[in-house]
């Protein structure tokens, strides 16, 4: 092996570092186009980008929530029903696998324990008519061939379209960062808001892929709406007058307090029971008017059935309904969804509905927040390794030319989430971060190699081919090793393993390939360098002979 691996360098690899410090220029044209290759490969989508990796787990849950005021009987019902279709899916799963899938069932009504297990919802044990939970639990994933996310479709297509449900809402995954597509609208008035809403909605089932949309605006329980009528402002009553009388007679108004004891009694005036029990006792209801007269309510104000929002929720005193909506990945991405939105579907609705307005949460808001993080921690970081790099190296360049191989090894770990058919994601990002240490650790092996041949009188191209050969063997197995140490993470099956896949591809495939191009790129990068420096130490220093390398160990002579 030793005596291949020595032809290899003597030959091939020789050959290569000769051509690649002769003609660098080819040699850095054909690393920049293959890097914008890699990341064509991103922006066409055929590396799809999700925030955070979809971990199926054991449990499959059906989340249920009925309309406001619905009885308990009914939610057990609906309930009873998403069982059937869910024993249904998973006994066509078990013949088709030929294997034993679910462990145990659990069904919970009046609670959500999934959805309220979240760190924002620890804690959270109130019970509601209105809701109710069905999960099934399955085996290991390792031990099954069938995959929580297909008999979750399974379980959707079998329960089909549901009426008079305000959501109903499947999952496989074991962690939950937000929904893929999370819009927050806003508008001036309640028509206006409703209007918006209803717009999205209808906007989103065009996008294929997309499925589970909701929103959080409830009609909640019916009430009774007055409105004001010209004749009643005629006569100097105003909205809030008439709400206060009318409140006043049907609920009652404080009087007094009376003290029983150690006890405080309110005594509360209002209409008998008889002239309060019916929707029709509003009609003989007379409101007193500014002037002391009575009149009867309906002359003053119209009176309509309506249906009261069960929660209202504000930002900076704004009202906002959020839609949320999920993604089927092998159809498409919450990023992609999103950008369709903001680019055409949001500007479109916004000139239909004057003073609609707009923001994304989920996983958008989660993503902005991770990456101008990153950004920074890694703008900082590679100030660092540049200082670190500048003070042995004693020059301001060639810091530079090894920290400029960092984006081509990006390229390893494009290939390896493509070739393995994994999204890019936050996770992917971090062994992205991490391998940039790495290859820099080898890019700096092969050029300090290099300087210490120049300083011994070598040609500088020369010098960058023996430091190549040299230094191939060591650069090589670090490489290996640190592939070979991440291999077994790459390939495991289990749940746990699932959240460092990305990573571990991100940083194994990544040095792997990225050893390949650093071979090439070093003595290009420092070719070019050199010639750089060359030409302004001619052209404004004033020099009249370059010497042959301007690294830290040559300098030239002033004439």
């Amino acid at each position: 092996m030793s005596a291949q691996l020595e032809t290899f360098v003597r030959g091939p690899l020789t050959t290569a570092l000769r051509f690649a410090t002769r003609r660098y220029r080819i040699t850095l044209l054909g690393g920049v186009a293959l890097l914008l290759i890699s990341f064509t490969f991103v922006a066409n989508g055929y590396i799809g980008f999700s925030f955070f990796p979809s971990v199926q787990g054991k449990l499959v849950t059906a989340q249920l929530e009925m309309p406001v005021g619905t009885t308990p009987a009914a939610t057990e019902r609906m309930t009873a029903r998403l069982q059937e279709t869910g024993y249904a899916a998973i006994e066509e799963l078990e013949q088709e696998a030929g294997q034993d899938l679910v462990e145990n069932v659990y069904v919970t009504v009046g609670q959500q324990p999934q959805a309220n297990s979240g760190p924002d919802q620890a804690g959270f044990t109130a019970t509601q008519a209105n809701v109710a939970e069905v999960s099934f639990e399955m085996i290991d994933p390792e031990k099954r061939e069938v995959t929580s996310v297909q008999f979750e479709e399974r379980w959707r297509e079998k329960t089909g379209r549901v009426s008079n449900v305000r959501s109903l809402v499947f999952t496989a995954d074991v962690v939950s960062v937000g929904k893929p597509v999370s819009v927050e609208a806003s508008a001036p008035t309640a028509e206006k808001l409703d209007r918006t809403v209803e717009a999205v909605q209808d906007s989103l089932n065009r996008f294929g892929g997309v499925y589970d949309i909701q929103s959080d605006q409830d009609r909640g329980k019916r009430e009774l709406e007055l409105s004001l009528k010209p004749g009643g402002r005629t006569l100097g009553l105003s909205l809030s007058d008439l709400a206060g009388q009318v409140r006043a007679a049907f609920f009652g108004l404080e009087s007094y307090r009376l003290q029983r004891g150690q006890n405080e009694v309110r005594v509360y005036a209002r209409l008998p029971d008889d002239q309060r029990n019916a929707i029709e006792d509003l009609n003989d209801y007379r409101i007193r008017t500014a002037g002391g007269a009575d009149v009867p309510l309906e002359e003053v104000a119209d009176v309509s059935l309506g249906y009261s929002p069960s929660q209202i929720n504000r930002q900076d005193g704004r009202r906002v309904v959020t839609i949320t909506a999920e993604v089927d990945p092998a159809v498409t991405t919450g990023n992609a969804v999103t950008t369709s939105l903001q680019d055409r579907v949001l500007p479109n609705i916004q000139r239909k509905i004057p003073g609609a307005s707009f923001s994304f949460g989920g996983q958008q808001r989660q993503q902005r927040k991770a990456q101008s993080s990153l950004i920074i921690g890694f703008l900082l970081a590679l100030f660092a390794i540049y200082a670190l790099l500048a003070i042995p190296f004693r020059s301001y360049l060639q810091p530079l030319v090894i920290m400029s191989t960092i984006p081509f090894a990006w390229i390893g770990a494009i290939i390896g989430h493509l070739v393995l058919g994994i999204s890019l994601g936050l996770l992917s990002i971090f062994g992205i971060v991490g391998l940039s240490g790495v290859i820099v650790n080898d890019a700096l092996v092969m050029l300090d190699f290099a300087n210490e041949k120049a300083s011994e009188e070598k040609d500088w191209a020369d010098a960058l081919v023996h430091a190549g050969q040299v230094r191939f063997r060591p650069i090589l197995l670090t490489s290996l090793t640190t592939f070979l140490g991440l291999f077994p993470i790459i390939i495991e099956q289990s749940v746990q393993a699932q959240f460092l896949i990305p990573m571990a591809v991100s940083l194994g495939v990544g040095i792997l390939f990225g050893t390949a191009v650093l071979m090439f790129m070093v003595p290009s990068l420092a070719m070019l360098q050199n010639d750089v420096a060359g030409w302004v130490q001619t052209n404004l220093l004033g020099y009249d002979e370059p010497t042959k390398h301007y690294g830290p160990y040559e300098a030239g002579t002033s004439s």
